[in-house]
């Protein structure tokens, strides 16, 4: 599938609400892409993961995500970003936090199953050429859900938006809550890294996630928290299984502590730091809670500034979450096969 057939079929999804020369949908394009150009697989297969570009489209999107950085010159963008995350230091290292992370996995009650499904609340920075003041900071919902026999879907759903002065929603911008993007998979055209729910071991774990960002000796950091995003962007994974991507986290190289922090929706985590082998420019937060136990989020900064952007160092270029499916405002669940 080429760039314009992807971005005719996105734009093609629902006719009756998505006009012809609608932007595709932001977290919707990305997340296609990755699962139709993933060739079919076994959970004991290796290959180096390509990190997708965005789709050639009609209207120019940009899409600040680990690995996916399409830019042009945006003199206005500083006034996008959110404000990064405020961090109290802590006494902890990163084993100690990682194992009273798995103490509450294991004692509290929680997820005992895995579940085809990843329901994720992400903010991605957006603009239109040669129209700034369509430049939004746009937060979307996407819903990917798949089943056994490889078909599925992804729904992408609006939610806040604000324009460069962070006052007011564009307009012509799309309601909170409008379905933007409701793509559906055939019967064996859904390729996940893993068909069936991995076992809650580290070695499972770390394969699954080397085989996300391809093997790296000694596993960085960076490296790491972008494999825990990739499978969570397919899964949602019981509190064994989360534990278990601790423990791959933990035996990573360069692991920082960044402290304690309140996340994007208010909820008490700690974070961790680390610099991704391929966007070295780039700053990964894994964000753990201190509540649960299980993995909240994943945050991207820029360690230096970009000047073609016009985004100075520390400047945050998107962030995901998860554990959101409680929220009232979060879209329902796909209805069962």
């Amino acid at each position: 599938m080429s760039d314009d057939d992807l971005a005719r079929a996105l734009r093609a999804l629902d006719p009756a609400r998505t006009p012809a020369d609608a932007p595709v949908p932001l977290a919707a394009e990305r997340r296609l892409r990755e699962i139709l150009e993933r060739p079919p697989r076994s959970i004991a297969a290796r290959r180096r993961r390509v990190l997708p570009g965005l789709a050639a489209a009609a209207v120019a999107v940009v899409a600040l995500v680990v690995g996916t950085i399409v830019w042009w010159p945006a003199p206005t963008a500083t006034a996008l970003t959110p404000e990064p995350l405020k961090y109290a230091a802590v006494d902890d290292d990163v084993p100690t936090l990682l194992t009273a992370a798995q103490d509450r996995l294991a004692h509290n009650p929680g997820r005992d199953d895995a579940v085809r499904r990843s329901l994720t609340l992400g903010w991605f920075f957006s603009a239109t050429v040669g129209e700034p003041d369509a430049t939004v900071f746009r937060r979307e919902w996407v819903d990917v859900s798949w089943n056994t026999d490889l078909s599925g879907s992804v729904v992408t759903t609006v939610a806040e938006s604000t324009d460069a002065a962070g006052d007011t929603v564009p307009a012509d911008d799309p309601a909170p809550g409008t379905v933007v993007g409701d793509a559906s998979f055939i019967r064996g055209q859904f390729h996940p890294l893993s068909i069936d729910p991995p076992p809650a071991t580290i070695d499972a774990m770390r394969e699954l996630v080397a085989t996300a960002i391809g093997p790296q000796t000694p596993l960085t950091s960076g490296d790491a928290i972008i494999g825990v995003q990739t499978l969570l962007g397919e899964w949602t994974f019981s509190d064994a299984q989360e534990s278990a991507l601790l423990d791959v986290v933990r035996e990573a190289a360069d692991v920082r502590v960044l402290g304690r922090t309140t996340d994007r929706v208010g909820r008490a985590a700690i974070g961790l730091g680390g610099i991704p082998t391929g966007t070295p420019n780039t700053d990964a937060t894994l964000l753990v809670s201190l509540d649960s136990g299980r993995i909240l989020g994943v945050e991207t900064s820029l360690r230096a500034a970009d000047d073609t952007l016009g985004l100075p160092a520390g400047s945050v270029t998107s962030y995901t979450l998860w554990d959101v499916e409680d929220r009232p405002d979060a879209p329902p669940a796909p209805a069962a096969p």
